[in-house]
């Protein structure tokens, strides 16, 4: 019997990533008037209740600092190094800004841990495990992606604002190419990610064979590109990417394939996320 995970049908999103609760009909049948209420019923924000990642169940604070991840056409990814790492080589936390069109900041991702400890981990121990947190303008944490340790495939397990998984992005065995599914904690694929062999810069996100966002490393500059590991990436979104659950899950893509492809940590350590012929186009 075949242990591949099984499809998602046509209503994935709302059926397997966790059950929304049953609402009454307002008085006049009008859902808009019933979804106004629901959001003025919770302005704190809800733990634990609707499916994972909702933005109906976040604090209004929360939704309105992530309405660009939300409603933008594109976001663009920026990540930040410190000047050891440029100098020496010295590995530090991973950082990130995540932008929209305009320039204003959605989020601001950090890494975890800190002090000379998670320092020398990061930088000598092959066994590594990371752990990237999504904050707002105001310090809420909005997403959290945590990478193990893996001998062969790597994996990031996604967790919503409250702490409930999301998600797992599981990357997959391919002769050519590099691709990743997107399961949901039930099991279901809900999206696959597609990396084409002869655009090692190019990620395809995939529901049913239908591209719904890609995710492209860009062009940091000379000096960049040679001393430091230091990328850009931007986060296009097709008309049909509007579930707001899915654009949380095109983020953990981005992080996940700079932390497989393109960071010093993966490319030095001969167990990190396993060789493939990508690693000559590095």
């Amino acid at each position: 019997m075949s242990n591949k995970p099984k499809l998602a049908d046509t209503q994935e999103l709302e059926l397997d990533w966790g059950g929304r609760e049953q609402r009454s009909p307002s008085p006049s049948g009008d859902v808009a008037t019933a979804d106004a209420a629901l959001l003025a019923e919770v302005p704190v924000g809800e733990p634990g209740k609707g499916p994972p990642g909702d933005p109906r169940y976040m604090s209004h604070e929360l939704r309105m600092q992530l309405a660009g991840m939300f409603e933008a056409p594109e976001l663009r990814m920026r990540q930040m190094r410190e000047l050891a790492e440029i100098l020496i080589g010295w590995e530090s936390k991973n950082r990130y800004e995540v932008c929209d069109p305009t320039g204003r900041p959605a989020v601001y991702v950090g890494e975890t841990g800190s002090g000379w400890g998670s320092a020398l981990v990061r930088n000598f121990w092959p066994f590594y495990k990371a752990r990237l947190e999504c904050m707002t303008l105001g310090g809420t944490v909005a997403l959290a992606i945590e990478r193990p340790w893996s001998f062969l495939f790597s994996r990031a397990n996604v967790e919503a604002w409250d702490g409930r998984p999301l998600a797992t992005i599981q990357q997959r065995f391919t002769f050519f190419g590099r691709r990743f599914d997107v399961v949901t904690p039930g099991g279901a694929v809900i999206a696959t990610v597609e990396g084409p062999l002869f655009r090692p810069w190019t990620f395809r996100i995939l529901q049913r064979g239908v591209e719904v966002a890609v995710v492209r490393k860009r062009w940091s500059g000379l000096l960049q590109e040679t001393f430091t590991d230091a990328d850009t990436f931007t986060l296009e979104f097709k008309p049909d990417c509007a579930d707001a659950r899915l654009r949380q899950m095109v983020l953990a893509v981005a992080l996940l394939v700079d932390l497989t492809y393109f960071d010093n940590r993966s490319r030095k350590s001969s167990f990190g996320a396993g060789f493939d012929i990508f690693d000559f186009w590095k």
